[in-house]
């Protein structure tokens, strides 16, 4: 047995790197809209990002395509602003499809029609250039390689925010702090209060590898799906295949069929098929049998693309994710929690900052299948406070770990969504300091009449 303590207690002279209006702890995509918004409207701002590139999970994640920015009936734009600023600048590079004129169900949204008109291809290298080319742009501090570590408090407000780079550790002095981590870790580390997955047990949806593959027959492909949609109506793509595969022993994933989304080069698609079980994504433990398990999946498609799939026989693999894309950890509990029924049934707000329209897409934590419902509505609404955490007064929330319960969150977690939020948390930010106020005292008609004239849709 050995006699080391189980903790040590250090004293450490922490010294302060930089005091900004505000900071926005991590650079993905709500990141990017939070950081760029605080910076144009006045605010000095500093973006910590734990890579050396943004976009988050869009980027080291490969997650994508960004999924709808529309109505159901792709006839009216829902999410603008930042996030379209994002795609023109894609699109201008050759890097991305706008999605006014991707349509359901075909090859560019997987051959899905329930919540993917509108969908937007892109490229990881374009989105990189285009969302660090936006931040530098609006002028806001970039802050690559560095980790988020803790947080210091004064009462219920955070005074410093620790941060960990190559020259060590560091403090930020911040008068407001946006949480854009994807997991809420900023609010957990002040005391905010959250709950972790599904309300019931704490269950929380799976992971995912993403991967791109090349050398694709797209004619045979889409050839294959349209000949199977007109004999099985409903039928997703490559299902019959992998259901005899796994009756023979030769599927293992936990999937019934193949997510494959056609990108802007020819030949080339993405892959969201692989899925691994009961991972907490802000256990490290899990995240590293997430990641191990995650490249083995990913192989083993190759493997059955090339042995199975019509279209898919010379696929190679270009590349996975730097991280596996997690879909839900912790859901931060602010003034209000949007539920499934506020989705569903198209609730409006008068405090909303965004405009959604995508499913409660819940995969599964615990089987191969989920749960795809689409709202009875135009659209929903967003409203502020999902964005400001109890107990805390100097904190905002943005992305994935918005106010949101299990069955709301699956519908906002996508990446226009997140956008929209971190545009929002930005520019009340800035609007917070300039009226001398907490953030949860900002005059929202003002946020919103200023949300408006710089492109979003509230």
């Amino acid at each position: 047995m050995s006699d080391m303590p189980e903790t040590i207690s250090c004293t450490w002279e922490i010294p302060l790197r930089a005091t900004v209006d505000v900071a926005v702890i991590g650079g993905g995509s709500a990141g990017v809209a939070a950081a760029a918004a605080a910076a144009r409207n006045g605010a000095s701002t500093v973006l910590v990002e734990r890579y050396g590139f943004l976009g988050g999970t869009s980027t080291a994640g490969m997650v994508g395509p960004f999924m709808t920015s529309y109505t159901p009936d792709g006839k009216r734009q829902l999410v603008a602003g930042l996030f379209q600023e994002v795609i023109d600048r894609m699109v201008a590079m050759g890097g991305a499809v706008d999605p006014a004129t991707t349509e359901a169900g075909s090859a560019w949204a997987s051959f899905i029609e329930l919540g993917h008109a509108n969908v937007t291809p892109f490229h990881v290298e374009a989105l990189k250039m285009a969302t660090l080319e936006m931040v530098c742009d609006a002028g806001a501090q970039i802050r690559f390689h560095t980790s988020f570590v803790d947080v210091v408090m004064d009462g219920e407000r955070i005074s410093d925010i620790i941060i960990l780079d190559k020259a060590g550790l560091g403090l930020l002095r911040p008068k407001v702090v946006i949480d854009t981590s994807g997991d809420g870790d900023i609010a957990a580390k002040a005391g905010a209060p959250f709950e972790m997955g599904r309300r019931e047990d704490g269950k929380m949806m799976p992971v995912t590898m993403f991967l791109t593959i090349g050398n694709v027959d797209d004619a045979r492909v889409e050839a294959w799906m349209r000949e199977h949609e007109t004999l099985h109506p409903g039928e997703r793509l490559f299902e019959c295949i992998v259901k005899e595969a796994r009756e023979r022993g030769e599927w293992t994933l936990e999937r019934e069929f193949l997510n494959l989304y056609r990108e802007p080069t020819p030949g080339q698609w993405r892959v969201n098929s692989t899925r691994v079980q009961n991972v907490d994504g802000t256990n490290p433990d899990d995240l590293s049998r997430a990641e191990i398990e995650g490249r083995r999946q990913a192989w083993e498609l190759i493997r059955f693309f090339r042995s199975h799939c019509p279209g898919l026989e010379n696929a190679q693999l270009i590349a996975t994710g730097t991280q596996v894309g997690v879909r839900e950890t912790r859901h931060i509990l602010g003034d209000y929690v949007l539920n499934g029924q506020d989705v569903l049934e198209g609730h409006k707000f008068e405090d909303s900052i965004a405009q959604c329209s995508y499913p409660i897409d819940i995969h599964d934590p615990q089987g191969p299948r989920g749960r795809l419902e689409g709202i009875h509505a135009d659209h929903y609404e967003i409203p502020y406070r999902c964005l400001v955490p109890r107990q805390v007064n100097n904190l905002l929330v943005a992305g994935r770990p918005i106010s949101a319960d299990h069955e709301g969150a699956a519908s906002a977690r996508v990446i226009p969504p997140c956008y929209a939020t971190g545009q929002a948390a930005g520019t009340a930010a800035s609007l917070s300091i300039q009226q001398g106020v907490k953030p949860r005292e900002v005059d929202v008609t003002l946020l919103r009449k200023t949300l408006r004239e710089q492109g979003a849709i509230v």
